[in-house]
């Protein structure tokens, strides 16, 4: 909450006590205030997600990866990751603007507040933005490694899967919702709160959402498909189960009936054929979506 709400209560507080008032601060812009709080406890939400949710289950995605022989190369990104050369340049990347829009306008109080305020902000969303941007490299070495250590029977449900899949799928929920967060103030109180500041906040939480939500899953769904057809493929033993369409009316009944004869066979392949490539329901998908439809609507009707 202090990290959060903090800065903007201190900016008005300060005001208050330096300028004998709140200057020409508006109701607005104490809205303002307001909103960049909670994105950042957004950020928060989704940052604690993005990382206490697997620093709990690391055995988990241990087991996944033990047997790989590029298992150092697919926790390279974290391990390089770590260090103030590294996190800093995002941190001040994601200020500049708010710089550049402040030295372009004039030094009044008002504009100062507000400017230090969407520096912080900005400066928060680009350090928690790099923690959210780095894990998930990792799922892109793991799409090219084929030894992977899955479930055979339903890989999407491997507990390491599920870790990755999941922590990640939750935190893009929330940076969707500060996506939408964003542009519903200047939708039903005043086009002044969206200004020149707000297009790059929505942006950057946006490119952040679909990074975590739905590249990384699309990877996720990728290794578990892989290998379920491979396992599939397996099974069946060459081309027994394979038929043109021309062919399939006339000779399925007798391969059915062929099938029938190694029953656990058959059992293990409608298994695999009917597992889910992602470890989480429909539902999931469908909250991330309307938030994500609901602020690009927003964002266009500003």
């Amino acid at each position: 909450m202090s990290l959060s709400y903090g800065p903007g209560l201190l900016t008005v507080a300060v005001l208050w006590t330096t300028v004998g008032g709140t200057g020409d601060l508006s109701g607005a812009d104490l809205l303002l205030f307001a909103l960049l709080g909670t994105v950042n406890g957004g950020m928060l939400g989704a940052a604690s997600l993005a990382w206490t949710f697997p620093l709990r289950r690391l055995d988990t995605i241990d087991d996944l990866i033990r047997s790989s022989t590029h298992r150092e190369r697919i926790i390279s990104p974290v391990l390089r990751g770590y260090g103030i050369w590294q996190a800093a340049p995002p941190v001040v990347a994601a200020a500049i603007p708010v710089v550049i829009l402040l030295a372009r306008g004039d030094f009044a109080a008002r504009n100062v507040a507000i400017a230090v305020n969407l520096a912080w902000s900005m400066s928060f969303l680009g350090n928690v933005g790099y923690w959210l941007i780095v894990p998930p490299i990792m799922v892109i070495f793991m799409r090219r490694c084929t030894d992977l250590s899955l479930r055979w029977n339903d890989p999407a449900r491997t507990p390491g899967v599920r870790t990755l899949s999941e922590g990640y799928a939750y935190s893009a929920i929330f940076l969707a919702l500060g996506a939408l967060a964003v542009t519903l103030p200047g939708l039903f109180v005043s086009a002044r709160l969206f200004a020149g500041y707000l297009p790059y906040l929505y942006g950057l939480l946006l490119g952040l959402s679909l990074w975590v939500g739905a590249f990384t899953q699309f990877m996720i769904f990728t290794i578990t498909r892989r290998f379920r057809l491979s396992v599939m493929d397996a099974l069946v033993e060459g081309d027994a189960y394979q038929l043109s369409e021309a062919r399939a009316m006339e000779e399925i009944f007798e391969k059915v009936r062929v099938s029938e004869n190694s029953p656990s066979t058959r059992a293990a392949y409608d298994m695999l054929a009917e597992a889910p490539s992602l470890p989480y329901g429909t539902g999931l998908i469908v909250q991330y979506a309307t938030a994500i439809l609901g602020s690009v609507v927003g964002f266009l009707l500003q």
